[in-house]
């Protein structure tokens, strides 16, 4: 049971992914925030896995996310299924910024970039200083971003140490935090399988940080964000 069902899942991820493109180029083609569109699709595209997948999702503190004020989510990273997941039932648009892996493969790749997705190299000077250019234009131009703070997925399901950079565009940008923990995603799609299971998931969002008031401590502000996380899981 389970193989048919997540065999029929990828069939209807495939499916709906090339469907979506062959919409979205035409009516991205014809408006003028192009980036927008794709973001949009790819919310439609997510809410229908979501919905086809029957994993029953609670979502609590939703009205702490700014209606008119671009923020960066923060969030714990479980899955492979958190960006579906975060894609559906955030109720806003933003941005990713994920691993340049992504980015590869053919379509998928250049669809992230048609969304206006970023992408993240660890350790690499130039093209890190690129991707805080890049963040803040989008800050600035009213668009949310996404960081996953661990860097990767937890091998265990438990919130992992952050990367000690991750939280640097929020600080730089003196952009609010909207922390937001993922529990019970780990259980959906363990590591090295396709095999889906239908498991309760709870997205829990936090109300906004300032990190204005930690003032140059960002040790601190890493610190705190982390132990918030952690107490909403």
């Amino acid at each position: 049971m389970k193989v048919a069902r997540s065999l029929f899942l990828i069939i209807v991820a495939g499916l709906g992914f090339f469907i979506g493109i062959l919409l979205t180029i035409p009516l991205a083609w014809f408006s003028r925030d192009k980036t927008r569109v794709y973001q949009r699709s790819a919310r439609i595209w997510a809410k229908l896995l979501a919905f086809l997948s029957g994993i029953p999702v609670t979502l609590q503190g939703r009205y702490h996310v700014p209606r008119k004020q671009t923020v960066v989510f923060v969030s714990n990273h479980q899955s492979a299924a958190d960006i579906l997941l975060l894609l559906a039932y955030l109720p806003v648009n933003f941005r990713f910024i994920v691993k340049k892996e992504l980015f590869k493969p053919p379509f998928f790749g250049w669809y992230l970039k048609k969304a206006g997705y970023l992408s993240v190299e660890r350790g690499v000077g130039e093209k890190a200083h690129r991707l805080f250019s890049e963040a803040q234009t989008a800050l600035k131009s009213g668009e949310s971003i996404l960081i996953f703070a661990e860097g990767t997925r937890s091998r265990d399901g438990k919130l992992q140490p952050f990367k000690r950079g991750s939280l640097l565009l929020a600080f730089r940008a003196k952009a609010k935090v909207v922390p937001v923990a993922i529990s019970g995603s780990f259980h959906i799609l363990p590591a090295k399988t396709y095999i889906y299971n239908v498991v309760p998931v709870r997205i829990k969002i936090g109300r906004p940080i300032s990190l204005e008031k930690y003032g140059t401590d960002y040790e601190r502000a890493l610190e705190d964000i982390h132990e918030i996380i952690a107490g909403q899981l």
